[in-house]
């Protein structure tokens, strides 16, 4: 798993004299077991909202929490001014004991941070910071029993601290570990790299649990061997959870980006075969992943399976993956009919595929595919969003209503609709005057959702609305209750369209959307983010799986055009200015 935002959590781990010298001259097995308790306790109370990391100290130690009860036993903060320390500070201060003095125990606790609330909220950005305290901290440990801690945990089984087993439980040699800990072990093992950890990968792949499956996934890293390779193909076709096989198309991909040095061609070829078997039985997402591997090595038997994507009703035995394919996103179809153009020739009409059956049937012994494919220009559509071809089934119109938005138009850019349309006077007269027009032209079977952003985000549409008269009538009564206040908080807007809050590690639960337009006239100037650099990792994150298309309009005149276009270019959208 990797790291969805840069915070400097690495450099705050080097605050002096984290350690007083009063605890060299204590026992250290108790300064471990006591560091391990308070570690544990302010994890447990930042799980269940009893302290943000942020939070500042009392003085009075009858008004500071629990951990801090078994930290002063420890003599950890002796002589510090405890009302200038925040919790983060102290959890920093024990993390840095547990590194410097490592022990079974105080891995085992040090892994509960690497794990915090990955399985609950995986976007939560405090939770976030945590886990890359805990990561680092570990990553940072040469002690061997550290690491055989980690591998035990990866593996699914949890040492029992003996000091915390009742005398009933004494007896047992471990117990399960719960899949949030396991996904921190595996990414660990993956980082560190060493031979000796890949056995434990690869049987986690095949765990029944699909969190610990994708974290494997994600860890494995090469260099790669051919056994390697056929295991990778092999767990490929059993897996069917729409997350995993993204991870497992994708993790073939590298390695065919750089193969194995003893792995022939031939071998090479029949793997990618192989992988395209999995057309339609994982997801529509899985399938436009799959693309990538047929547009880097085409070959003659992705044909019928390109076909078969045109139809955008691809049955599955499995329940979970014919649900999801229900909702298969015309950008499949659209990319689909390009290779296949690109691959024969033809000419057939993408939305015809019955066509390109007859076509296959008559002419697939003719064909020779090419070993590189032309680039191919999209077909557009009557659909548009300030020139930006509307393709998805599921469109999300997310606009910026702050209070620059009621300045006048930067530009004099092309404006879709009739010639004769009265010039907006705002920019936000202009971008309802262009949403009008693209909800008119929608075609009927896709939907959409109005979202808008300032100083916060608002959903103007819980529920999808169908194009039509009624719609039509609907939008016009939306929009007039749109005016430009207040700041600029683009992140707020992300998170809200991406569906962002509430994803754990491994869901399926994805955007409702398949494609964003994102409308804005500057840079964000308020939210819990502004930083250009850590707002693109967050939504490259969240979009990881999701693969929605994101297309950017910017209708300022001065700064955030850059942020935008960086947003459309890293999620395959488009970027225009107006």
């Amino acid at each position: 798993m990797s790291a969805p935002f840069p915070l400097p959590v690495v450099a705050a781990l080097c605050v002096p004299a984290l350690v007083p010298a009063q605890i060299e001259r204590r026992d250290v097995r108790e300064q471990q077991h006591l560091a391990a308790s308070a570690i544990r306790q302010w994890v447990a109370d930042f799980e269940v909202g009893r302290l943000g990391p942020r939070g500042g100290l009392h003085a009075s130690p009858r008004l500071q929490p629990r951990y801090m009860q078994t930290a002063r036993h420890g003599g950890f903060f002796e002589g510090l001014r405890l009302d200038r320390l925040n919790h983060l500070d102290t959890l920093q201060k024990l993390l840095f004991f547990a590194e410097r003095h490592p022990s079974v125990e105080l891995t085992d606790a040090v892994l509960d941070v690497a794990a915090t609330r990955i399985c609950s909220a995986l976007f939560d950005r405090d939770a976030f910071e945590l886990r890359e305290l805990g990561h680092w901290t570990l990553m940072r440990c040469e002690d061997q029993a550290t690491w055989y801690q980690i591998l035990r945990t990866a593996a699914g089984e949890r040492l029992p601290v003996l000091r915390d087993l009742r005398p009933e439980e004494a007896s047992e040699q471990a117990v399960t570990e719960g899949p949030g800990r396991r996904v921190a072990a595996l990414r660990l093992l993956g980082q560190r790299g060493l031979p000796v950890f890949r056995s434990t990968l690869e049987a986690a792949m095949v765990d029944a649990d699909p969190r610990v499956r994708l974290a494997a996934a994600e860890a494995i890293q090469p260099p790669w061997k051919v056994a390697l390779v056929r295991r990778i193909g092999r767990v490929l076709a059993q897996e069917r959870h729409p997350v995993v096989s993204q991870a497992l198309v994708r993790l073939l991909f590298r390695m065919m980006k750089r193969p194995p040095a003893d792995m022939s061609r031939d071998e090479r070829m029949a793997t990618i075969t192989g992988a395209i078997e999995q057309f339609g039985r994982c997801g529509w997402r899985t399938d436009m992943d799959l693309l990538d591997l047929v547009e880097q090595w085409p070959t003659k038997a992705a044909i019928p399976k390109l076909i078969e994507a045109l139809d955008l009703s691809i049955s599955s035995p499995d329940a979970l993956v014919s649900a999801v394919n229900k909702r298969a996103s015309p950008l499949l179809r659209e990319r689909a009919g390009m290779l296949l153009r690109a691959m024969t020739g033809a000419l057939v009409p993408i939305d015809d595929p019955d066509a390109w059956r007859r076509f296959w049937a008559q002419e697939q012994d003719n064909i020779v595919v090419p070993d590189r494919l032309p680039q191919q220009v999209p077909e557009g559509t009557r659909t548009t969003f300030f020139g930006v071809p509307v393709t998805g089934a599921s469109i999300a119109f997310l606009i910026d209503t702050s209070g620059s938005m009621d300045d006048a138009p930067a530009g004099k850019g092309p404006i879709t609709g009739p010639r004769r349309t009265r010039t907006p006077r705002t920019r936000l007269e202009a971008a309802k005057a262009q949403l009008a027009l693209a909800v008119q032209a929608m075609p009927p079977e896709s939907q959409f959702f109005l979202l808008t952003f300032a100083d916060d985000a608002r959903t103007w549409t819980r529920q999808p609305i169908r194009p039509g008269k009624r719609a039509a009538r609907s939008v016009t009564g939306l929009l007039s209750r749109l005016h430009a206040k207040g700041g600029t908080n683009l992140y707020a807007g992300l998170v809200a369209a991406l569906e962002v809050e509430g994803r754990s590690f491994g869901s399926d639960a994805l955007p409702k959307i398949d494609e964003l337009f994102v409308l804005s006239d500057g840079e964000p100037t308020a939210g819990e983010v502004q930083d250009a650099d850590e707002m693109l990792a967050i939504v490259r994150h969240a979009n990881k799986y999701a693969k929605v298309r994101i297309n950017t309009v910017f209708t300022g005149a001065g700064e955030g055009s850059d942020l935008l276009r960086r947003l459309a270019e890293e999620n395959g959208g488009v970027f225009v200015q107006r």
